[in-house]
């Protein structure tokens, strides 16, 4: 496929990130419609570095908005290295475009994103003022499909596991997969949760729900992600203390895992 400018540290950070998924793990897409969640994240906006995910699965696997237990998908990231260029709608961008890259091109593909501006840009609604390398990218993948595309608004960390997902991945991206750094960021950027006592209880037993399912899984399935019970066993440990107050993104990302691993 030819494409218009590869030059960008985006469009790198894309190529890079498809020679690590196998063809074997393509195939799980089956030849049925496919749906895609994706996200961006930039720590400085402008400035970088940034982040991008993007998941994607079978419709089939989708049980009313949620991923079926078990459900087989495609798990796709990346880093941005930071330059005077890298924002967070380009992060967003790249996301789409990596998703557009995946998936099959005679399939229906429904793209889902939280951001507003990436959605409405490609539907035409905004005009494209800004990014024009990244929409010339995306309007050279479209053209080399068969099947339309299009795409669905969600709001961010209300919940949705797939969201949730994309939206940690994409913080992993950015942080170049370096976990404790992106927990740190985390904490840091997101207001404390208000959390009345029941509520904070009521967490406290989803982890350690989550835990012990961890626990009796073999590390070696690869069933539950590094980060994951990394994140679940750091959460433990500071929820046994009583002065801990979790941020907003903790609590959702634990409601994510929860709908995700059905405790």
């Amino acid at each position: 496929m030819s494409i218009v400018d590869d030059s960008s540290l985006e469009w790198q950070s894309v190529l890079k990130a498809l020679k690590r998924i196998p063809a074997s793990e393509r195939v799980i897409l089956g030849r049925e419609p496919v749906i895609a969640y994706t996200d961006g994240a930039c720590i400085k906006n402008p400035g970088g570095p940034a982040g991008w995910s993007a998941i994607l699965l079978p419709a089939s696997n989708l049980q009313g908005e949620q991923a079926r237990n078990e459900a087989q998908k495609i798990e796709c990231h990346g880093h941005i290295p930071g330059s005077p260029g890298t924002t967070n709608n380009r992060a967003e961008i790249t996301a789409v475009l990596a998703a557009l890259s995946i998936a099959p091109r005679d399939q229906p593909l429904t793209i889902h994103s939280d951001s507003e501006y990436t959605i409405k840009v490609a539907q035409g609604v905004y005009k494209m003022k800004a990014n024009p390398d990244l929409w010339s990218l995306y309007r050279t993948l479209v053209g080399h499909r068969s099947a339309p595309i299009s795409f669905e608004w969600v709001r961010g960390h209300a919940g949705h596991d797939l969201n949730e997902l994309a939206d940690e991945l994409a913080g992993l991206g950015a942080w170049n997969d370096d976990y404790e750094a992106y927990r740190q960021w985390q904490e840091s950027n997101a207001p404390e949760a208000r959390n009345a006592p029941t509520e904070l209880a009521a967490l406290r037993q989803q982890v350690q729900s989550l835990k012990k399912l961890f626990d009796s899984l073999d590390a070696e399935s690869g069933r539950v992600r590094p980060n994951e019970r990394e994140f679940i066993n750091d959460m433990a440990k500071r929820l046994q203390k009583n002065n801990f107050s979790p941020s907003e993104k903790q609590v959702n990302w634990v409601k994510g895992l929860v709908s995700k691993y059905r405790v």
